[in-house]
């Protein structure tokens, strides 16, 4: 499967639009497997660990209850919208609507990394760094990433710039 397909892009003459945290699934299962372990766990075992691991077991499953539900209603979902008809960066969040972000002449692209990887970030000019939005899935090091990353730029970050007006 193709990044493009795995971020959900959809790139129409005049308008490109990309959910870039839908690789977060993998870390949804991954919480709601180890949620379920923990239930299996403290279902077979209750009467033997005591007050104290009940209290651990359920802090865990509401911490990791928790963490995919802040993950899935506020990163997940969201697609970013670049419509050149109407000058604008669009950000789409089902529960909450869109919002107009900034004007398409108005965005800079960056890369911003940390703890190892990087990714391409967007904001509003002389702003980027106070707040900017992750429009790519984080790229670490080595040959499969710089594919990765070079894909990316191709596919998708190349029709979003061609949308930018040129300055005046």
């Amino acid at each position: 499967m193709s990044l493009r397909d795995k971020l959900h892009v959809e790139i129409i003459p005049g308008r490109v639009s990309l959910q870039p945290n839908r690789r977060l699934l993998s870390s949804l299962a991954w919480y709601a497997g180890i949620t379920a372990a923990i239930a299996i766990f403290l279902a077979v075992f209750y009467v033997r660990i005591g007050e104290p691991g009940r209290i651990v077991c359920f802090a865990l499953m509401i911490y990791f209850v928790g963490h995919s539900l802040v993950d899935y209603v506020f990163r997940f979902n969201v697609r970013y919208e670049f419509d050149r008809e109407t000058n604008a960066v669009y950000k789409e969040n089902p529960p909450f609507g869109k919002k107009r972000l900034m004007a398409l002449n108005e965005m800079v692209v960056f890369t911003k990394s940390g703890s190892g990887e990087w990714h391409y970030a967007m904001g509003k000019k002389k702003q980027q760094f106070v707040k900017n939005y992750k429009i790519s899935p984080a790229f670490g090091g080595g040959k499969a990433q710089e594919q990765r990353a070079t894909e990316f730029e191709e596919t998708i970050l190349n029709p979003i710039l061609a949308l930018v007006p040129a300055p005046l």
